[in-house]
């Protein structure tokens, strides 16, 4: 009976080369990302300012771009907690990367199967401005950028376009109040009935002020809103008006 004999093989010969001597193309790039690569990454798959991302994780405004500005620099223990999940990511991802690379999330954010606590709410609703509560020349006061930055309530997790704004006045009591925060939904078709901010242009310039109200009536003539103190109708002319929002309630804010 014939034996098996195993072949043998010479020793692959190895050449090793200094890291320097390894040209760009060569390297592999695991190997050489970063922290900062990787928080990189993940504004960019995000589609995060580095100040929207130190917002978002309650961190100062200029937190993350000094961070990314010096590349020595490391996060303390609690902001790279933070960091980790304004970025959608494990702290060790942070810390070492790895072969699977997190998935990119959409706007759409899953739900969490517990309430969160108020600090774990992200802190990404933007304030657009102020509400006045006149009669007659209504006007939010309305800003391009926010002036501010509301909790998101776990409810409102999937709304995308969500924004906020400061109730001043008195002429929605004793609905809304001064100094109440309301979320206005613009993407949710307002029924009559409903609370609605309602923006138009004033002149031909282009000036804008909005006001709050009940929606009415709505035809191709005007816009008719109410208002509870004193109580009172005010017509708005069609070609006016800009947009028409929902407010919307607390039954839809918390979810009842």
């Amino acid at each position: 009976m014939e034996t098996e004999h195993a072949e043998h093989f010479p020793p692959r010969q190895q050449n090793f080369f200094p890291l320097s001597q390894v040209s760009g193309a060569d390297r592999i790039p695991l190997m050489s990302e970063t922290l900062h690569d990787r928080i990189r990454k993940r504004l960019k798959d995000l589609n995060l300012t580095p100040g929207a991302a130190s917002r978002k994780a309650d961190l100062s405004k200029e937190m993350l771009r000094k961070l990314l500005a010096n590349p020595d620099a490391m996060p303390s223990g609690k902001s790279l907690t933070a960091l980790a999940g304004a970025l959608e990511v494990t702290e060790q991802w942070l810390l070492s990367g790895g072969e699977i690379v997190p998935a990119v999330k959409s706007d759409v954010r899953a739900a969490s199967p517990t309430p969160p606590m108020r600090h774990e709410m992200p802190n990404d609703v933007p304030v657009r401005g102020t509400a006045a509560g006149s009669h007659l020349r209504g006007a939010f006061q309305m800003t391009a950028d926010p002036v501010d930055y509301a909790r998101r309530p776990p409810t409102l997790t999937n709304v995308v376009n969500l924004y906020s704004l400061y109730v001043e006045g008195t002429s929605m009591e004793p609905q809304y109040g001064p100094g109440d925060l309301i979320f206005i939904h613009p993407d949710k078709p307002a029924r009559i009935g409903d609370a609605v901010v309602v923006q138009c242009q004033i002149d031909p310039e282009g000036h804008i002020e909005a006001t709050i109200g009940i929606l009415s009536r709505r035809s191709a003539e005007k816009v008719t809103i109410r208002k509870h103190n004193p109580p009172a109708e005010i017509d708005l002319p069609r070609e006016t008006v800009i947009s028409i929002h929902k407010v919307l309630t607390n039954n839809e804010i918390y979810g009842v």
